[in-house]
């Protein structure tokens, strides 16, 4: 958590009708955005050869490209609010995601200051269950990601213990649990998978899984350029991997924080929050979410809220949610036509 001194005005505006209808074709590359792959580890979840850089229009052919397939930017709604997060507990929230188990409900988490839990909301913020997670420690929870467990294993939460304002910890860890079989307050183990970058510490508050490949990811939150980090595959609970950087990006408007992100249930595309704009790279079928983020983004609609860090697609694909930090924190839901 690093808390601007004033949050910043929304400076974008999005230059299409505001109502539901088809995707579009992305923008014209901003001449502020930049993205360069590093070799080896661009393939799918990661691992595997160099990649290339998306065009406008087309598919990376590159590291779980798609062969030319058009890419397309979605016409979303205005943020509607749904609800507020009433829970006296879920203060500091940074992440949320949906689950795809249970109709209509969305995993969240707090912050530093937090024990090594989860709660369980609905899209209104009510709160529905309170989850503690064992083998688990609390330094500086940024976000919470949803993907394959691995070894056929279903679907898993990953909760990032990635944030470091200062750049000083030694060591990074991402915790697995099952995804609740109900919902209802329950205890939950977990697995570790512990990381150091390949260059020194880094302050991060983004936490990003394919869908179909089981890669992890972690965006870097700087002032500029921030950086792809990929976790090397298969995923090893128990020891300490060093990451394996995959790309370097800058948003269009400048200067823009990432605090948050989520790849579509699909893999059709990957959002990405900063404290006043959201961003949707889009995704091919077949392209893997490396090189979605070496393309060119969309700009969508972004609420307003006050310290805005968290942001998660529906489990139908068919728009996102966004929360903040704060005491009775607005839920916002913006709606747009499923890929």
């Amino acid at each position: 958590m690093l808390r601007p001194m004033k949050r910043a005005a929304a400076t974008m505006t999005v230059l299409v009708a505001l109502s539901a209808c088809d995707w579009l074709p992305p923008p014209p590359p901003p001449s502020a955005f930049s993205a360069a792959a590093s070799a080896g580890t661009g393939g799918p979840g990661g691992a595997g050869g160099a990649m290339s850089t998306a065009t406008t229009s087309t598919a990376s052919t590159g590291a779980g490209g798609a062969g030319g397939a058009a890419l397309m930017c979605p016409v979303c709604e205005p943020p509607e609010e749904t609800g507020k997060l009433v829970s006296a507990e879920a203060i500091e929230i940074s992440g949320v995601v949906a689950s795809l188990a249970h109709d209509g409900v969305f995993y969240v988490h707090n912050d530093s200051g937090d024990t090594a839990r989860f709660f369980a909301i609905d899209v209104k913020g009510a709160p529905l269950a309170t989850f503690t997670v064992t083998g688990a420690g609390a330094i500086d929870w940024e976000d919470i990601a949803r993907g394959p467990c691995g070894g056929g294993a279903g679907t898993c939460l990953f909760l990032g213990d990635i944030g470091d304002n200062n750049s000083k910890r030694t060591g990074y860890a991402v915790y697995r649990v099952a995804e609740p079989g109900a919902i209802a307050d329950a205890t939950l183990a977990a697995d570790t998978l512990a990381f150091t970058y390949p260059d020194g510490p880094h302050n991060a508050e983004t936490l990003l899984a394919d869908p179909v490949t089981g890669g992890l990811f972690v965006v870097t939150k700087t002032i500029g350029t921030s950086s792809v980090y990929a976790f090397p595959l298969p995923l090893t609970p128990g020891k300490s991997v060093v990451l394996k950087k995959a790309g370097d990006l800058s948003l269009p408007i400048m200067p823009a924080l990432i605090t948050g992100g989520d790849v579509h249930p699909a893999g059709r595309g990957v959002l990405i929050r900063t404290y006043s704009d959201v961003w949707l790279f889009p995704q091919a079928p077949g392209m893997s979410v490396v090189a979605a983020l070496l393309g060119t983004p969309c700009p969508e609609p972004a609420p307003n809220d006050s310290q805005g860090e968290a942001i998660g697609w529906l489990a139908s694909g068919a728009g996102y949610v966004t929360t903040s930090e704060g005491l009775n924190a607005p839920m916002h839901r913006v709606k747009c036509v499923a890929p």
